[in-house]
């Protein structure tokens, strides 16, 4: 059980992109992200897999959006010295009948998003919502066609997402997936995702989120 992606919260994108730039990662595409208040980067990984960090683009959230740039501005204001902390992560399953089995054990609401034009691929996601009291639980994600095939010039060859710390419980988190997603450390608390780890080809990492 692999992860999908980890979102990140960044003060600005130039926050951001100076992060990257020193750990030597590119950034695939980029766009605002409707009616949060949000814009995004996307780093792809490998795989499919890729790091989404987000940052506040001056628009006020439509009435009634998800929550997310409070939460990410209080993580934030939370931790000063910090330049990105991860907010979310999100688990891939394979097999959509499987993911729809483990949203309706675990009472997860399914959303269908629908293609977006070209990279953006159609995929389900389950748990939306739930994990916001409960940070620590992931979303879990099935493509249909496939992740989109994204590219970034990259001056280090990443190999993908080889750890990540979560506060929270293993068996709650374990049962919410259906088994334990990989590179998955759990640790005592409730706060969710606190550090990822990037692997790179030449045996280095990178680790981003909270000082432990």
């Amino acid at each position: 059980m692999e992860i999908d992606h980890v979102v990140l919260a960044a003060r600005s994108r130039a926050d951001a992109e100076e992060v990257l730039s020193r750990a030597g990662l590119g950034v695939a595409r980029g766009r605002p992200i409707p009616g949060l208040g949000l814009s995004n980067l996307v780093v792809p990984l490998r795989h499919g897999q890729v790091l989404e960090i987000h940052y506040p683009n001056g628009e006020t959230p439509a009435t009634g959006a998800p929550p997310l740039l409070e939460f990410d501005n209080e993580a934030l204001a939370a931790h000063p010295s910090a330049p990105l902390i991860p907010m979310a992560w999100l688990v891939v399953v394979e097999d959509e009948q499987r993911l729809r089995e483990l949203a309706a054990a675990n009472e997860m609401s399914v959303i269908e998003a629908p293609a977006e034009g070209p990279g953006y691929p159609p995929y389900t996601l389950a748990g939306f919502g739930q994990n916001f009291e409960r940070r620590f639980l992931p979303c879990l994600i099935h493509w249909p066609q496939g992740p989109g095939v994204l590219s970034a010039a990259h001056r280090r060859q990443p190999v993908g997402v080889t750890g990540i710390d979560v506060a929270g419980p293993a068996d709650v988190i374990e049962g919410w997936c259906g088994g334990k997603p990989s590179g998955l450390k759990t640790v005592p608390g409730n706060a969710g995702p606190l550090r990822v780890e990037v692997g790179f080809v030449d045996g280095a990492s990178l680790t981003l989120g909270l000082s432990e």
